[in-house]
């Protein structure tokens, strides 16, 4: 069974031009541990993929299921709880807390998911993306390859099934 399993996948928004067709008829597998790489000029859909594999955004249509389990349907609380215990993303935007350090950044999901060991991860996930010596500085004090490494650290940090990454 794949890890991701995409059926029939359709995205439609409304414009002020009339309805905007983002997703079309998208089906696609992803084995776990498979690294897949989505590719396409701006505005391609890309993101709104990402969008509705994590149940960020909803689905016309289609149906999407990770790990066997169909998250089309699922409420919003239900959502949150399968990112919080399943699903890493790194946006575009890092959306990293500015009055927090990198360590703080990514400990706090940690903490709010019950993980015993949080602080103790998060340096671990921050020694992998070669920031051990940055543990204390705020974003702000950070360049933006820096911040970026301090949000993959934080959206691997809880070991999820899935990682998407923007």
């Amino acid at each position: 069974m794949p890890l991701v399993r995409i059926r029939d996948l359709h995205l439609t928004v409304p414009s002020t031009a009339g309805p905007v067709n983002i997703l079309r008829g998208i089906d696609l597998d992803i084995a776990r541990g498979e690294a897949v790489g989505l590719v396409g000029p701006s505005g391609s859909g890309k993101t709104s993929l990402l969008m509705v594999v994590a149940g960020l955004e909803r689905a016309t249509s289609g149906s999407v299921s990770l790990d066997g389990q169909e998250i089309t349907r699922l409420n919003e609380d239900a959502l949150a709880k399968l990112r919080r215990e399943r699903v890493g993303i790194v946006f575009q935007a890092f959306h990293l807390i500015p009055t927090m350090t990198a360590l703080e950044n990514v400990a706090i999901p940690l903490e709010l998911a019950g993980v015993r060991n949080a602080d103790a991860r998060a340096r671990a996930a921050l020694d992998a993306v070669g920031l051990s010596h940055r543990l204390t500085h705020l974003p702000g004090q950070l360049s933006g390859g820096e911040q970026q490494r301090v949000a993959l650290a934080r959206a691997f940090a809880p070991e999820p099934a899935l990682l998407l990454a923007d």
